[in-house]
């Protein structure tokens, strides 16, 4: 049985736009620990599709048709409030933009501590011990400093990494990879697309990566 069956997916785009529909009928699946890849033009509707799954479809973008099946569960019917409990915890997401993704005035050890206390009752030094670990994980060096680090003060690379350490925090059972590797040089490219094959294989999850 797949994790994520997508059927028929239709995003409408709001009235103005260059199109009509971003993305028309999508349909695929991706099994349990299993990588599947969505790959496409520019503006074919690839971002969208898995927003939709993450329920962060911007404002005026809405799925009007279809299904998205998780575990069972279609999340474009399910309530906010499960939806946000899913977030991070069963379905995580890397996005393209770490610099854009990450909060400019919050150290990273404050980012990565606060998505684990939301879903867990653990203490701050707790969390931040965890958070240490999981950016040792990633291949980062001199953790403690950068727990005390801002986003700008990283490079693209570490950014990144960070952002691959919160997404798998919570052990997600499926992981989206946005294009996690469009604003780096290819050195770094291949790296993070190794360290996402490691993940994977090391903590048994699924991913759908975009590219």
């Amino acid at each position: 049985m797949a994790l994520l069956a997508i059927s028929n997916l239709t995003i409408a785009l709001p009235p103005g736009a260059d199109r009509p529909l971003a993305a028309e009928e999508v349909s695929l699946e991706v099994k349990p620990k299993e990588i599947v890849c969505i790959v496409g033009e520019s503006g074919s509707g690839k971002s969208l599709t898995a927003h939709a799954v993450m329920g962060l479809l911007p404002r005026g973008i809405a799925a009007t048709g279809g299904s998205i099946l998780f575990d069972g569960a279609d999340l474009l019917r399910e309530p906010p409030d499960v939806l946000r409990r899913r977030r991070g915890r069963d379905i995580a997401m890397i996005f393209q933009d770490p610099m854009a993704a990450l909060n400019p005035v919050l150290t990273i050890g404050r980012q990565v501590t606060e998505q684990i206390r939301a879903h867990e009752d653990i203490s701050e030094a707790a969390a931040l011990k965890r958070a240490a670990g999981l950016l040792a994980e990633m291949g980062l060096k001199d953790v403690a400093t950068l727990l005390q680090a801002y986003p700008h003060q990283l490079s693209g690379g570490q950014r990144q990494r960070v952002m691959i350490a919160m997404a798998v925090s919570l052990g997600p059972r499926l992981l989206i990879a946005d294009e996690p590797t469009t604003a780096l040089d290819v050195t770094t490219q291949a790296q993070i697309l190794k360290l996402i094959r490691r993940l994977q294989a090391e903590r048994e999850m699924s991913v759908l990566f975009i590219t």
